[in-house]
């Protein structure tokens, strides 16, 4: 009998999905149940999943017409038969070791819910992979790692970073406390719902400091441009809301935390759905959170910058908000319009601030590089992007935007040793 099933739900992803296959079926845990849903696929994808049926008895493939990943996921996790699931989607992969020891630690912790740190990563210049390792918990928080808790004892946790696919369920856990996912047709973020249950209703949480995961952000900057999408982190929301009045007085403690993750994953989501649909989702955040505010769900003692600036420039007025939010991404796409390729050239404060910013930004998958003058006194890694000599990558100059990301007492200097290369394309980083 297998000791772990993995689903997978895939939906044409057929450049990738056979490195995620072979990830699992490579596992150091050899009992393993492997169940791929295809969901109507309309490229290779499922051509090749019953490929690997066909060479491995422990690959489980279902057909089912297009009907969304929620749905998906329900289908793959009525098949399971082993006494642990597992989540990974088709264009991620996991280390070899992943599912031999998230299984040892199940074992030992008797743990509802195990979940691991894991990486990010995309493709940089000459196809070379940029990763950056990810802690489910920072701070004080830190000290989850030592023992298995459950949110009454520590609800703080509902910080850890809120990913679905980097640990372990108990089979039986999951049933037992119906826990689904959405199966809106045509949604997104259905992996919420299945996030929240399984954190409130576990009575033992396990985490890992350690990282099996292999996350692809190659397409963090797409747009939201579906008018049926705009509310979709909303309606999935309201999915959790009633799956909390399911629990009734259990459930009661995590009202404020349900509508803190609402109100900020919507204010999040304004830059990034279609122009013409900012200003409704804003007054819409702003009528959610009075309404909230209203109804006592509102704590604000659990809110963490940037979110109540955020929270409160919304407040003020949902259109002024919407026009900053808009100009300050107008100026940053224009300054990079064009270039796929970045480089950070400054490696210091100024540098990594940059990164970061890049990285909320949605864009941070098109800094290739970090170039300074002098690479022996760096690090050679910064946010999982290497760092080099600027001189290293004079045969990419045509083709990257060099983003000067030093102090105003170095900027003369660097903006000349860029010109001496011979650089055409390079800004400011304040100009972005």
């Amino acid at each position: 009998m297998a000791k772990v099933s993995v689903v997978i739900p895939v939906y044409n992803v057929e450049n990738y999905v056979k490195e995620c296959l072979d990830s699992v079926k490579n596992q150091t845990l050899q009992e393993l149940e492997i169940i791929c849903v295809d969901d109507g696929s309309t490229d290779g994808s499922g051509a090749i999943l019953d490929q690997y049926a066909k060479e491995d008895a422990r690959f489980h493939v279902i057909h089912k017409k297009n009907e969304g990943y929620g749905k998906a996921m329900n289908t793959g996790m009525e098949a399971v038969t082993s006494p642990y699931v597992g989540i990974v989607e088709s264009d991620d992969w996991v280390s070899l070791t992943m599912y031999e020891e998230l299984y040892q630690v199940m074992e030992e912790t008797k743990a509802d819910v195990v979940k691991a740190d894991f990486y990010e990563f995309y493709q940089g210049i000459n196809g070379i992979t940029i990763e950056t390792y990810r802690a489910l918990v920072e701070g004080e928080e830190k000290e989850l790692y030592q023992t298995p808790f459950s949110l009454k004892q520590y609800p703080k946790a509902l910080y850890a970073r809120k990913y679905t696919w980097s640990g372990l369920y108990r089979t039986e856990f999951l049933k037992e406390g119906q826990i689904l996912h959405n199966e809106t047709p045509g949604a997104s973020y259905q992996d919420n719902g299945f996030w929240f249950q399984t954190m409130v209703k576990a009575k033992k949480i396990s985490f890992v400091n350690q990282a099996f995961y292999h996350y692809r952000v190659d397409n963090m900057n797409s747009s939201i441009h579906s008018k049926g999408k705009v509310f979709a982190v909303c309606d999935e929301f309201d999915f959790i809301r009633k799956k909390l009045e399911e629990m009734g007085e259990e459930g009661a403690p995590y009202y404020k935390w349900m509508f803190y993750f609402r109100i900020t994953d919507c204010i999040g989501n304004i830059d990034r759905v279609a122009e013409e649909y900012r200003l409704m989702l804003a007054e819409r955040s702003r009528e959610d959170f009075l309404a909230a505010l209203y109804a006592g769900e509102v704590d604000a003692e659990i809110y963490l910058e940037p979110w109540k600036t955020k929270i409160f420039e919304v407040l003020a007025s949902p259109r002024e908000y919407v026009r900053k939010v808009t100009e300050d991404k107008e100026k940053l796409f224009k300054a990079v319009e064009g270039f796929s390729q970045m480089v950070i050239y400054g490696a210091g404060i100024v540098g990594k601030h940059v990164v970061e910013k890049l990285g909320g930004a949605r864009i941070g998958t098109r800094v290739k590089y970090i170039a300074v003058s002098d690479p022996n006194s760096n690090q050679s890694h910064i946010y999982g992007v290497p760092v080099v000599a600027i001189e290293e990558l004079v045969p990419y100059r045509e083709e990257v935007l060099v983003v000067l990301a030093v102090g105003e007492a170095l900027m003369p200097e660097v903006r000349k040793n860029i010109q001496k290369l011979g650089f055409p394309h390079y800004v400011e980083w304040k100009e972005l």
